[in-house]
């Protein structure tokens, strides 16, 4: 019984870790290959949109999250991360850069 416990533990906490944050290989292995549509259906629609020269669109998605005590139930530590997308013309992913957020 110990053993069945110890197991749905250890996938609880992958569930967790892997729903917690963006999945960066994700952005790393589909440069050039990933469209706006794909990025979209996975992550939904981005937090913020900008168009600059060249034809380029820019998405940013904002993780924000807070470490919290256990016991305590209060805020330790906030983070805010952005993951900054340029798409081509085509919709096509051409570079990404994972950012501390400002202010």
């Amino acid at each position: 019984m110990r053993t069945f416990q110890q197991l749905v533990l250890i996938y609880a906490l992958g569930a967790v870790c892997a729903c917690s944050e963006f999945d960066t290989q994700y952005f790393k292995d589909r440069v050039d290959e990933a469209t706006a549509e794909r990025v979209a259906k996975r992550y939904g629609q981005p937090h913020k949109v900008e168009q600059r020269e060249g034809h380029q669109t820019v998405w940013t998605y904002f993780e924000r999250g807070s470490a919290t005590s256990i016991y305590a139930g209060t805020a330790r530590s906030a983070f805010c991360r952005a993951y900054v997308l340029t798409f081509d013309r085509q919709g096509i992913l051409r570079d990404w850069k994972q950012l501390e957020c400002q202010g």
